[in-house]
């Protein structure tokens, strides 16, 4: 199989305003959130207390938008004598209907420390396979583990899959020669190119039992249909 390109995107520094929050349960939280339009959060990690904040809500919304889940967060605090601290989104609660932020989790972190994570996999081009031979393109790995310096992490993995072929197979070990900070297991299967008669198959089969179905439905109905017919002859001759 060809190698495939693959490119490293860098993982970008977004800046965060946050001040500390006195603000604890759910009415004083929720009516925060209301009236103040502030959004609440813990920073916590490297063996340091844990610190309630909050944030202005629009402000992480226009960074979410903009892909800053995966960006290192410079958290700058508003008390004048803290110095700014550097972050990653841990985690972020989510209203179930509304689907607006209700609560941010913030992990410390040291640029220079060494760290492992998963890095989402995207990507790019139509393969050949599925353009000109009527394949279908399976992927069964969406993000893969890296390990190395917080401030080197990416924020994804872009491969181009455009010269991928029908059989055509990607592996992890099929990117490790040109990224070896991966550490997911070389074995695990990214891409997968199939053949149209396992699509063509499958549905002839839905249609094979659909007939059936049909045929079943039909000759039940002309038994019907033939039963009636000839009590209406028989009653005539009376």
């Amino acid at each position: 199989m060809p190698q495939v390109p693959l490119q490293i995107q860098a993982r970008e520094q977004v800046a965060l305003k946050v001040q500390s929050r006195q603000e604890q349960g759910k009415g004083p939280v929720g009516q925060m959130r209301r009236l103040q339009g502030q959004l609440p959060g813990v920073i916590y990690g490297h063996n340091q207390p844990a610190e309630s904040f909050k944030t202005d809500a629009h402000g992480l919304e226009r960074i979410l938008s903009k892909g800053g889940q995966n960006a290192i967060i410079l958290i700058e605090h508003e008390e004048p004598d803290r110095a700014p601290e550097q972050a990653l989104i841990r985690d972020i609660q989510y209203h179930k209907v509304r689907g607006d932020a209700l609560h941010l989790d913030l992990l410390r972190i040291d640029p220079s420390e060494t760290l492992r994570a998963n890095v989402p996999i995207l990507t790019e081009g139509e393969p050949e396979g599925v353009r000109n031979e009527g394949g279908a393109l399976q992927q069964t790995l969406t993000s893969i583990e890296m390990e190395c310096v917080v401030s080197e992490m990416p924020s994804a993995m872009v491969i181009d899959i455009s010269s991928l072929v029908i059989g055509d197979s990607l592996h992890v070990s099929d990117l490790i020669d040109q990224e070896p900070r991966i550490t997911t297991d070389p074995a695990r299967t990214i891409v997968n190119i199939l053949a149209p008669r396992l699509i063509t198959e499958e549905e002839e089969a839905e249609e094979a039992e659909a007939l059936e179905g049909e045929e079943e439905a039909g000759e039940g109905g002309e038994g019907e249909e033939g039963g009636e017919g000839g009590e209406g002859e028989e009653g005539g001759e009376e």
